[in-house]
């Protein structure tokens, strides 16, 4: 085994990345991207015109290209990257408990582990509302929306109850 050197210890603040962290930081850009491909194969199969905004009863109220498609998926990449980019600087964090020298590895620990999952997250609602809109263009439900965003705050909720009992 190796042992890290001072500067690996500061840097992760004595919190290596997980065979776990890294298999969702893998995943949440391969769903994204293969959410790409899969609306660019059933692209020609598209109506022209395609629903794009819902009111809060779940009524069209928007409508769009179908190239629409693809921004979200490409917004969930965007954002996928900015949050690996940040995944490696945990000390830049506001993990909302009083980092101590003794709580610190637990902490970071649960925060990444926090952050992999919330990518996923992510990444599992961008590319499933592409994927599910391209699939059933004209009965889109809204209600889909709310269903796939509890992807993201379904593992905050359960974190930031580990944080609070970490501190």
């Amino acid at each position: 085994m190796r042992i890290p050197s001072r500067a690996e210890v500061d840097a992760f603040c004595g919190s290596p990345t997980t065979l776990w962290q890294r298999i969702l930081g893998i995943l949440a850009p391969v769903v994204l991207l293969g959410s790409i491909v899969f609306v660019l194969i059933r692209f020609p199969h598209l109506p022209e015109q395609i629903p794009i905004h819902f009111n809060a009863k779940g009524e069209i109220d928007g409508w769009g290209g179908r190239g629409t498609l693809l921004i979200m998926p490409i917004i969930g990449l965007v954002m996928d990257a900015v949050l690996a980019l940040s995944f490696r600087f945990p000390k830049s964090w506001n993990a909302g408990v009083r980092i101590t020298l003794y709580n610190r590895v637990r902490v970071y620990r649960i925060l990444r582990d926090m952050m992999a999952e919330t990518r996923l997250g992510m990444a599992l609602l961008f590319a499933g509302f592409a994927v599910y809109q391209s699939l059933t263009p004209e009965h889109f439900s809204g209600n889909v929306i709310g269903v796939m965003t509890l992807l993201i705050f379904i593992p905050l909720v359960r974190y930031f109850i580990r944080l609070l009992k970490a501190r």
